[in-house]
């Protein structure tokens, strides 16, 4: 019972903790100003929060005293309180820090003393004065090892082992800290950007973002779903899609099986084939734009020939110019394709061939029934690199075609960046993108569940 209530109060502690936090950092003004809340009850709510850590630092105290052990049960419960600490001093640094610059005295007559008080002046003044920025975030940090320690085990673990906790934090420090950029980086800019992205989206934001929570509705999504060109441009993208995953699946495993076969100047013709994809989506639909051009590309070469009623125009026929696209991203994805398929079909053990040549098997039969199974690792890979290539399908667009004729090639992500940066509708946009993040979920959930669920069940 005494180890259930110890384990509650110490979660009532690092909810208060963050409690603090969020108004430090402008939650106050959020629920005051925007969410309607009671403006004295909202700048009641640090000292409540105060008052709660106390009381659980109290709680926390007198069943250690309880437990015989003032620094815990356990190792983990011992690093816990000392991270506690950590966080409380900042805290009361950051929050009493006016009023202990108040409380010292400036007394000029005892150099020493002076010198001292000085010292404590100017420590304490910067960091109040930068308490908004770092203070916060060293608290931040301190309270989420705090709450990842306790998460691991509070009452009994298997890391409750000397040397357990300091292995997970200390050792190869460097490359942990070497980790924390992009750490810092995916949690606060893709999934803190994304959460913003997709909260901004049930907002009427126009030319700047405005968010009101008594004002949230799905009116963008019922815009952005009635809108012409929204619809035109996922009719683009499956059609785009579907077509690139089939051809590039297929003529990436069909350059990579006759290259497995040995044949000469392997190197040379692997090279020609994996070179388009060196090259940028603006170069290449600029190469593909001169090439498909009826007045310099291959209908005016055909036509020189002597085929005076050849046409070939697909960039300026509003019915197949999806397909003019299609030609240009096969030519530069095919080769990375390939070049993943080859690596597949070398790992194939030597053996397997041996063994269908001896039982007469056609290697057709030998590639569909034996190879292919083996190599779904390998169709995985490739089915989520091309899969992510035609969701944030843009570049290529803009530089064939613009979209165009009309609304003709218009892709979602074209929508996105023109209804955002050109249209000056945030709302709008971010809308359009949460629903191309749904689609990037709906294709993960596949491939994670084939990726991983096979090996739970085996």
């Amino acid at each position: 019972m005494k180890q259930n209530i110890q384990k509650y109060f110490v979660w009532s502690l690092w909810a208060a903790m963050l409690l603090t936090i969020m108004l430090g950092i402008g939650f106050g003004d959020l629920l005051a100003k925007r969410a309607g809340f009671p403006e004295a009850l909202v700048n009641a709510l640090p000292w409540i929060a105060v008052a709660l850590m106390a009381i659980c630092a109290l709680i926390l105290l007198f069943s250690a005293f309880q437990a015989g052990k003032v620094t815990g049960r356990n190792r983990l419960q011992t690093h816990v309180i000392g991270w506690s600490i950590a966080v409380v001093l900042l805290l009361a640094l950051r929050f009493g820090g006016d009023w202990l610059l108040s409380l010292i005295p400036r007394d000029e007559t005892v150099w020493l003393f002076k010198f001292v008080s000085d010292f404590t002046f100017a420590f304490l003044g910067v960091f109040v004065r930068f308490a908004e920025s770092f203070g916060l975030f060293a608290v931040s940090i301190f309270a989420a090892i705090g709450v990842a320690i306790a998460a691991v085990g509070w009452i009994y673990s298997p890391n409750d082992r000397p040397g357990q906790i300091e292995k997970l934090f200390v050792g190869n420090v460097i490359a942990k800290l070497a980790a924390v950029p992009m750490a810092l980086t995916a949690v606060g800019i893709f999934v803190g950007g994304t959460l913003w992205t997709v909260a901004y989206s049930f907002t009427n934001s126009r030319l700047l973002p405005k968010f009101d929570i008594t004002k949230l509705s799905l009116a963008q999504y019922e815009r952005l779903w009635g809108e012409e060109r929204w619809i035109q441009s996922i009719i683009n993208l499956g059609i785009y899609g579907i077509c690139s995953l089939v051809f590039t699946l297929f003529l990436g495993f069909m350059l990579a099986a006759m290259l497995d076969r040995k044949i000469r100047f392997e190197n040379t013709f692997r090279t020609i084939f994996l070179y388009p994809f060196a090259l940028s989506f603006i170069v290449t639909g600029l190469v593909w734009q001169w090439i498909l051009n009826p007045q310099f590309g291959i209908q005016s070469l055909i036509r020189e020939l002597g085929f005076e009623n050849f046409n070939f125009d697909p960039l300026y026929n509003p019915d197949i110019v999806v397909f003019g696209l299609l030609i240009a991203g096969l030519w530069q994805g095919t080769g990375l394709v390939m070049c993943i398929m080859l690596a597949g079909l070398r790992g194939i053990d030597e053996d397997i061939w041996k063994a269908s040549r001896v039982d007469g098997i056609p290697m057709w039969k030998t590639y569909l029934f034996i190879v292919i199974p083996m190599m779904k690792p390998v169709f995985i890979t490739a089915l989520v690199l091309i899969t992510s290539g035609i969701v944030k399908l843009y570049d290529l667009v803009v530089a064939q075609t613009s979209g165009g004729p009309g609304i003709a090639s218009e892709v979602p992500a074209k929508y996105v960046y023109d209804k955002m940066f050109l249209g000056q509708n945030l709302g709008q946009g971010f809308a359009a993108s949460t629903m191309m993040l749904l689609t990037v979920v709906i294709i993960l959930i596949p491939w994670a569940y084939l990726q991983f669920g096979g090996k739970k069940n085996g």
